[in-house]
């Protein structure tokens, strides 16, 4: 047994996804275009959004004894971007603005110290402003943390200066009404010195307080400031259209494989080969191609017998001929489907051409009372036919109708629809008109109605020697096959093999189809 490679298996796996997008793209199609036009709908009513940006040096305000300042780092440049961003910069814009301020986001450039303040508002010139007083607002609130920062170092300063001076002028008094000879001069001297000292510190320190107040009073310094624009950052209908197809494009693929996880319909013969128990597939007939312009009753293996199609009707008269060659007898066999309009009147009309072709003396009888289709091939009136035998109101001899091209091929058309089709099928009448018929020809191909929707099929299945059970690609679902089977099985109906019908090959620019022209049951293609 072959077995496929990995990489093989995944091609043919591809090819499916392929061919199941292939089979389903005006769907894809509209559910894009679809997304498309929401998109353009919604961003025809969305308000327009317009963006400023202004930008910004950030200055660090750690001072170093003596002087100068300490490189911002990393870590305090992405401190200061949330800073920007924080409520109570946010508060300082809307006192300035007089209403609520829009929300800003802040971007360091590349690896340097400036930072872009960007703001989006309904108008160009509001989003300027809010971006510049953003900036200016940053601006103010390090400026007032830092003098506040100072001011309370000054206070703590201030508080050390007076203690110590106090501290002082009393040992100095001390020390003044003390004679020049007392033993605690010296002790007295020596806090003197200390308190002196630490007097020093503080003066020194309140005046590089001030000195730093004056050299980094802010934490930034601006750059370049934000003016009005006149193109609006959002809606951008062109963007937008671009996501909204990518986004519908995925939206589509997804609904058409969900869609073919639960479409059960036959695509492949491997699938029917499974579907119908593993039945013989006796043949694979293919896609008419351009069929249109053909009349209703055209029959492709005489119009153009060297198609495919026409050579694919030549290998299902060899498989059937095949079934019955150990007969002696006219082999009687029916042709139907699940249901209708999966081409069966077709088969059975094109199949008795091929036989009857090859010198095979063919008999079609259409069983078909309800909706019948067969005299339409053989250019003759519907007024008389099975019916009216099985009826009694005429005889068999008086209801076949000859072909005018082939000479070993005749047709006993329906008749007259009855109000009881199937108890009419359903009379011993039938089998004496098949055993006749056996007399006179090879082949006798029954063309009956379709097994689901009524029980014609079944009730003629007990009349016949074997069944054949037509399908039609992305027609018949595998249920309808399930079914009919079933039924067909509990009458111990003779099913001897299934057909694949309207077959279309990748290379032919065409997926699963039906035939193109073919009317509906009970016209050409039932």
């Amino acid at each position: 047994m072959n077995t496929l490679s990995p990489a093989e298996s995944e091609e043919n796996s591809l090819l499916k996804y392929v061919e199941v997008l292939w089979q389903r793209k005006f769907l894809i199609i509209i559910i894009v275009i679809v997304a498309i036009g929401l998109s353009l709908a919604v961003d025809a009513v969305r308000s327009k959004v317009y963006g400023a940006t202004a930008s910004m040096q950030l200055v660090s305000q750690n001072v170093v004894q003596g002087g100068g300042t300490v490189e911002l780092q990393p870590a305090d440049i992405a401190t200061d971007i949330e800073l920007v961003q924080s409520s109570a910069v946010k508060a300082i814009v809307t006192a300035s603005l007089g209403q609520s301020a829009p929300r800003a986001s802040a971007t360091e450039v590349g690896l340097t110290d400036v930072v872009n303040v960007r703001v989006a508002a309904s108008t160009s010139a509001f989003a300027a402003r809010a971006a510049n007083d953003y900036v200016s607002a940053y601006i103010k609130f390090t400026t007032d943390r830092y003098a506040n920062q100072v001011q309370e170092q000054e206070t703590v300063l201030r508080t050390q200066q007076v203690t110590l001076q106090s501290q002082i002028s009393k040992i100095e008094a001390e020390i003044a009404v003390n004679s020049p000879t007392s033993p605690s001069d010296a002790a007295l001297n020596t806090q003197l010195g200390d308190y002196s000292a630490q007097l020093q510190t503080v003066n020194t320190s309140l005046t590089q307080l001030q000195l730093d107040q004056i050299q980094v009073p802010a934490g930034a310094l601006p750059v370049t400031p934000a003016s009005p624009t006149v193109t609006s950052i959002s809606p951008k209908a062109p963007i937008d259209a671009s996501l909204a197809a990518i986004l519908g494009l995925l939206l589509a693929v997804g609904v058409v494989l969900l869609l073919d996880f639960f479409d059960d319909r036959i695509r492949t013969k491997e699938q029917l080969h499974i579907v119908s128990g593993q039945l013989p597939l006796l043949g694979e007939i293919p896609y008419f191609e351009n069929w249109k312009n053909q009349p209703n009753d055209a029959i492709i293996a005489t119009v153009r017998p060297k198609s495919t199609a026409a050579e694919a009707y030549r290998s299902l008269r060899t498989a059937i001929q095949f079934i019955g060659f150990d007969s002696d007898r006219a082999q009687v066999i029916q042709i139907t489907s699940p249901l209708e309009s999966e081409g069966k009147t077709t088969t059975v009309i094109d199949l008795a051409v091929t036989m009857a072709s090859s010198g095979t003396r063919v008999a079609v009888v259409s069983c078909d009372l309800r909706k019948p289709g067969i005299h339409k091939f053989f250019k003759t009136d519907n007024s008389k036919g099975l019916s009216s035998v099985l009826g009694g109101t005429e005889t068999l001899e008086s209801v076949v109708v000859a072909s005018e091209e082939l000479p070993n091929l005749t047709c006993i058309p329906s008749g007259p629809v009855p109000p009881n089709p199937s108890e009419l099928l359903g009379s011993s009448r039938l089998l004496d008109i098949f055993e006749s018929l056996r007399t006179t020809n090879d082949v006798v191909l029954v063309d009956s109605p379709p097994v689901l929707p009524v029980t014609d099929a079944i009730v003629v299945s007990q009349a016949v020697d074997f069944v054949v059970l037509l399908s039609r690609v992305n027609v018949t679902h595998a249920r309808g096959i399930t079914r009919a089977l079933e039924l067909l099985s509990n009458v111990d109906a003779p099913v001897r093999g299934v057909v694949l019908n309207a077959v279309t090959s990748p290379s032919s620019g065409k997926r699963y189809g039906g035939y193109g022209g073919y009317g509906k049951y009970g016209g050409y293609g039932s």
